[in-house]
């Protein structure tokens, strides 16, 4: 299911989550946190993922960035 970055609340961590970034590049991982914040052009997030066992990655979006949750 896809689902919008900015709508991600705290009842989804913990899910595992498929990106694609664009260039080719997909990264999926079990979210451990959700970041929101308001700025002038719209929501910025940001995600941090749980990718091979204790590995931490940080993924950015605007209002538009659309995650997949599995």
């Amino acid at each position: 299911m896809d689902i919008r970055a900015a709508e991600l609340t705290a009842d989804h961590l913990g899910r595992t989550v498929k990106i694609d970034l664009g260039n080719q590049t997909v990264l999926m991982g079990h979210l451990v946190s959700v970041r929101h914040k308001l700025v002038k052009d719209g929501t910025r997030t940001r995600l941090d993922l749980e990718v091979f066992g204790d590995q931490r990655v940080t993924a950015g979006f605007n209002a538009i960035g659309v995650v997949e949750l599995l």
